[in-house]
């Protein structure tokens, strides 16, 4: 399924490690280097530290740094997170630069090699354009290194490297290529992370210092910008703890923030993401019970902010996303060990997102259905020049705009149209029989067979309206027996009825004859003239003709089945058909009674059979 705008970014859905750029390998060509990378990249133990490697050239342009302001008192800010930040630190900002480079030290060009390296050092300093990102040394070495004071031609070399290179003594190391490569490769990188930790912990520095120039008249954004961002910094960091209690801080204040119609996407939608972070936390720490009372003072903050009437679609979709979001999180959590119960499972969340899109489908259908001349509008309101967003959840039409009524009415209108067009052309049926179908597998997994039946029931409707009338078939013919057995009379006929469409509809002969006997009959709820009518179709079936549509369906869909049935029929013409009644609530009732009490041996036994037909239309005939 193609990712849609309410998908969560999966810079945020994944787990931050520490990002660590490593230059100076050639791991196409060169063997050596390749051994390396493999070491650090390669079969991965939980027990190594959380840290993400990537082999980038020396001179790697990195994200420019901006100028650092001096002052906030002008400052208005456009949004709260820029679409991204978090990939930057994730994947383009590194914590650490560590440059290899071949040299032993007893090598005869010491000399002119020490210069390069210092060099090579420079190219990445100046590359990284004024961040704070620390940059270290491995030299690659042929032989095996010894112990520390005994080469006094090593130590002072180290320390004229040191020097030339400006970097201090524990950013300079040594990877001697032996047999123990993985074990000096585990060392390298504990204290690769070790340099990381301290990067991020200024950088959370770096952020909490903005704190006393803002006020809370102007810069309320940047608050919650400001704990957000500390929050993924202490992640990086592996703080989790701390990462917590700022997350949780960023979702106290976005809902301190005054919301109107222009803002209201933008703070559910940031609220959203924050909400998502404390809940993987709580989960990640084993108190699923705050992970659960977070997510539902979640639901009760945000259940009410609509928004604009006209899109008011997405805030169901909004809403749905957000049930789907816990869900797969419940299920990640109980997947590492937690334990569930019948009452409290995932499929509960599953089954509420699949709620709130079957409501996004009616209210699209009711809000996006517009005139044939109406078209989409253009120039497209919805594109940007860098084809992406700068802060998230805003309108495209109006990047940056935070004041209360739209800077232009008639691109608003636009912009509005263009989204409910864009709404057409969604699958609606095709999300909601995702969301059921992880609801039905959670619910079969926790042994809850009622709710498994009910939502079976959902999905096979939802595969009629997308018209997939075989896999509607299949699965309400399976749930059909369970209604049956617990005499769930009124729902097994409503489940009849739509069958009996599916099977009309698919030519399917043999199913629609089983369908409309049954309907006709005792079980059935229906009113006297549905049963008529069911009646004189079954009749035109049997007596070779093609049955009059269902009432209902899809127009389209009728004309295809009238062209089958007639070619069904005809190949059909002087079958018999066997049905199978012990598999339904049949329209003939069937009892027999003994003459007498006893027979003795050898005397014939009489007994009497009686047959009763629910269906008026029905005449016995006996051969």
């Amino acid at each position: 399924m193609s990712p849609t705008q309410w998908d969560l970014p999966p810079e945020l859905c994944c787990r931050p490690m520490a990002f660590v750029a490593l230059t100076g390998l050639d791991v196409v060509y060169n063997a050596v280097h390749r051994a390396i990378w493999d070491a650090f990249c390669a079969n991965r133990r939980a027990d190594r530290v959380p840290i993400s490697f990537k082999v980038l050239p020396g001179d790697h342009e990195y994200p420019k740094c901006r100028t650092k302001r001096t002052s906030y008192e002008w400052y208005i800010p456009k949004g709260i997170l820029k679409t991204g930040w978090m990939n930057k630190h994730l994947n383009l900002v590194p914590a650490l630069v560590v440059l290899f480079y071949e040299l032993d030290w007893d090598d005869a060009q010491w000399k002119e090699k020490q210069s390069e390296c210092a060099t090579k050092v420079e190219i990445v300093r100046t590359s990284l354009q004024g961040r704070n990102t620390k940059v270290a040394v491995v030299l690659i070495q042929k032989k095996t290194p010894l112990p520390p004071g005994e080469d006094v031609v090593a130590s002072e070399r180290a320390a004229a490297l040191c020097n030339a290179c400006d970097l201090s003594g524990k950013s300079l190391f040594v990877l001697p290529h032996t047999d123990h490569l993985v074990g000096y490769i585990i060392r390298l990188e504990n204290a690769f992370y070790e340099h990381a930790q301290t990067y991020y912990y200024n950088e959370i520095r770096r952020v909490k210092s903005h704190k006393e120039f803002l006020n809370k008249t102007t810069h309320q954004l940047l608050f919650v910008r400001h704990q957000f961002k500390t929050g993924f910094f202490s992640e990086l960091k592996q703080d989790t703890q701390n990462a917590l209690k700022h997350y949780r801080s960023a979702y106290g204040l976005i809902h301190e923030l005054r919301t109107h119609e222009t803002n209201m996407l933008e703070i559910k939608t940031l609220a959203g993401f924050i909400n998502y972070k404390i809940c993987r936390l709580c989960f990640q720490h084993n108190t699923p019970l705050d992970a659960i009372a977070q997510f539902r003072k979640h639901i009760d903050l945000c259940k009410k902010k609509l928004g604009s009437g006209d899109l008011v679609f997405e805030h169901t979709a909004w809403m749905s996303k957000q049930f789907q979001s816990f869900g797969d999180l419940f299920d990640e959590a109980i997947k590492l060990g937690l334990t569930a119960i019948q009452t409290q499972n995932p499929g509960f969340y599953y089954q509420q997102a699949a709620c709130y899109a079957q409501e996004r489908k009616q209210q699209a259908s009711q809000f996006c259905s517009h005139e044939p001349n109406v078209t989409y509008p253009l120039p497209d309101p919805l594109e940007t020049l860098s084809g992406v967003l700068d802060f998230y959840g805003q309108r495209a039409w109006r990047q940056g705009h935070q004041s209360i009524d739209p800077p232009d009415p008639d691109r608003e209108k636009q912009g509005v149209l263009a989204l409910q067009m864009k709404e057409r052309s969604v699958q609606h049926s095709e999300l909601i029989i995702a969301l059921l179908s992880n609801a039905v597998a959670q619910f079969k997994k926790y042994k809850c067979p009622r709710m498994k039946s009910h939502l079976m029931v959902q999905m096979g409707e939802e595969y009629f309206h997308a018209k997939e009338y075989t896999k509607a078939l299949k699965l309400l013919d399976y749930v059909m027996c369970d209604y049956r057995t617990e005499r769930w009379w009124s729902l097994l006929t409503s489940i009849l009825g739509t069958a009996l469409k599916c099977s009309y509809l698919t030519g399917h002969v043999k199913d629609y004859i089983t369908y409309s006997m049954e309907l006709v009959g005792r079980a059935s709820t229906l009113r006297e003239d549905q049963k008529s009518r069911i009646e004189k179709n079954l009749i035109r079936v049997l007596m070779n003709e093609v049955p009059e549509e269902e009432p209902n369906c899809d127009a389209g869909s009728v004309r295809a089945a009238q062209g089958l049935w007639g070619e069904r029929l005809t190949l059909a013409a002087g079958n018999e058909f066997t049905i199978e009644v012990q598999d339904c609530v049949p329209f003939i009732q069937c009892k027999a009674r003994f003459l007498s009490p006893s027979f003795h041996v050898d005397e014939p036994v009489q007994l009497h059979v009686y047959l009763r037909a629910d269906w008026a239309g029905f005449r016995f005939v006996f051969q």
